[in-house]
């Protein structure tokens, strides 16, 4: 637990204001509850019925963070940042429940050394650890999934009305935090199938007390799912809570998109879980014969929940990362089967060293996550080089839109994103549009979004042209990403500044291996591992070009 808070809740600002994660709708469910009023689906608010409300609700309640008109750019920054801090704070909180949670699932049928391996693993995971500081549902999801698996264990051992009841709130919590809750129904139902007969003098719950999780269930999906009159996606063969699926989509290619994406993200964890599924299946008849019947019905009872979740994901054309969160507890427990076998083999001396390097893979990954944290990123990078090289008072910076400085722009600046539906929506400039420049401003110039849209190519490179012209800017800041390179205004735009100017520095977090990848730092990340441990910064590559007067 202390290793686990120790990596998620140090370094949640990362990126903040300026790069959040592009799809934390937590924050905005957060603020429209806080305002009251209905989302703006012209607006891109339709974000609003992606997710259940529950964390929002709470988040809700606290104040919005105000900054004063003349305040600094600091001040202004973190007020900025607030909501996306509170609701990553909030996320990192609830995103350690799967560390403890994992332990006592595997200390139902590992030995305890086993069990504290595996809470390990999960408490280093890079899945874990990635989702575990985002302002999204995802990780308190996987949290609450398997304590509800631990509760519907309890229940089937110990069928009382407390316990259908306890199963029940955390089964309301589960479903109320992501649409996938719906898995922990099945358990629940063969918890209560498999309960255990009544003891001498204490009487087993009856066969209609499964209605109190039921229940929980349904209050879950009527109380905190937000809806539309009219499905967001007509198209869709299912949309309901802000979510669509396709039946075109089940492929069964999901299995093999799985194997990569734990692989590119826990290479350690996932080998071992392998040695310890082969374990496990290798001794499984003499280990069902040798349980006793309790233990067997402990087993049905979360096989009823992994399996089905697995067999869903590997049908899934579309699974992603964050949808295996639920799974790393049960890989970690077959990687803690392993390691302990193997050390159970082994000299008391020779343990040790065994331990170190069984557990050095999964631990380099989440310190080489911490140091490329801890790092100033590449956007900051250059909002510091800015600072040290530009002259405030004279010369323009002019930024490509999929960049955010997080300096703050003045009056003249900020003009041309006023009419940009594109630039409302990047939290740090919307926040300035809505108050006065602070005297500590930048000339800075974020570029609308709408220049590098339009079908008539020639049309739109004329319009993006004319705006350079008449900017004047002195410096132009650009990212060097596949969108840049496949983007034929993007390509215009670094045209235009290598005509009219010279490259001042470059500034990258990763080498060129990687820089037409997706990004090191949100989710769906080809290879994570390998290129955490060779990356400095967080943040795409980005160029800085001086403009010739």
């Amino acid at each position: 637990m202390v290793v686990a808070a120790l990596l998620r809740l140090t370094g949640l600002g990362r990126l903040q204001p300026h790069a959040p994660e592009p799809d934390s709708y937590l924050v905005l469910q957060t603020e429209i509850l806080r305002e009251g009023r209905e989302p703006n689906l012209a607006q891109s608010e339709k974000g609003f019925y992606a997710y259940p409300l529950l964390l929002a609700e709470g988040l809700a309640l606290l104040p919005a963070a105000r900054a004063a008109t003349e305040a600094s750019a600091e001040v202004q920054l973190e007020a900025a940042a607030a909501d996306y801090l509170r609701g990553r704070t909030l996320v990192a909180w609830l995103s350690l429940l799967i560390v403890p949670a994992s332990f006592l699932l595997a200390r139902r049928f590992v030995d305890p050394l086993a069990a504290l391996i595996a809470a390990l693993l999960v408490a280093t995971s890079l899945l874990t650890l990635y989702f575990g500081q985002q302002a999204r549902h995802h990780a308190p999801h996987a949290s609450f999934a398997l304590l509800t698996l631990l509760a519907a264990l309890q229940m089937r051992a110990r069928p009382s009305w407390a316990s259908y009841l306890a199963t029940a709130a955390l089964a309301l919590v589960t479903l109320s935090l992501l649409h996938s809750g719906w898995f922990a129904l099945l358990p629940i139902v063969a918890a209560h199938a498999l309960r255990e007969p009544s003891e001498r003098g204490q009487r087993r719950a009856p066969w209609f007390a499964l209605g109190l999780p039921l229940a929980g269930f349904g209050l879950a999906w009527w109380g905190f799912y937000p809806r539309t009159a009219e499905p967001l996606d007509a198209s869709a063969s299912y949309s309901e809570g802000g979510h669509t699926l396709y039946w075109r989509d089940i492929d069964f290619s999901g299995a093999v998109k799985s194997a990569r994406i734990l692989w590119d993200y826990d290479p350690g964890l996932t080998l071992l879980a392998l040695i310890g599924a082969g374990l496990a299946l290798a001794g499984a008849r003499r280990a069902w014969s040798d349980a006793g019947a309790a233990a067997r019905r402990d087993a049905l009872v979360v096989l009823a929940y992994a399996v089905p979740y697995c067999a869903a994901l590997a049908a899934y054309k579309e699974t992603c990362d964050r949808m295996l969160l639920p799974l790393i507890p049960f890989l970690a427990l077959l990687a803690g089967l392993a390691v302990s076998r193997a050390a159970s083999l082994l000299s008391v001396a020779a343990r040790p060293v065994w331990l170190a390097a069984a557990l050095a893979v999964p631990v380099f990954g989440a310190v080489s996550y911490v140091r490329v944290r801890d790092q100033l990123d590449t956007i900051e990078q250059s909002a510091q080089w800015l600072r040290e090289h530009a002259e405030r008072g004279s010369q323009r910076i002019v930024v490509a839109p999929t960049i955010t400085l997080p300096l703050a722009s003045d009056t003249t600046g900020l003009e041309p994103a006023k009419t940009d539906h594109a630039s409302r929506l990047k939290r740090w400039l919307r926040f300035q549009l809505a108050r006065s420049a602070p005297s500590d401003a930048w000339p800075v110039t974020p570029m609308p979004g709408k220049l590098f849209a339009g079908a008539d190519l020639d049309k739109a490179k004329a319009r993006l042209g004319k705006f350079l012209d008449d900017a004047r800017p002195s410096w132009i800041v650009l990212d060097v990403t596949k969108y840049s390179r496949v983007n034929p205004l993007a390509a215009a735009l670094r045209d235009w500044a290598e005509r009219h100017g010279e490259l001042a520095v470059t500034l990258r977090g990763e080498d060129d291996t990687w820089r037409f990848e997706p990004a090191l730092d949100y989710q769906d990340v080809p290879s994570l591992f390998p290129r955490l441990a060779r990356a400095t910064a967080f943040g795409p590559a980005i160029e800085i070009y001086r403009v010739r007067p």
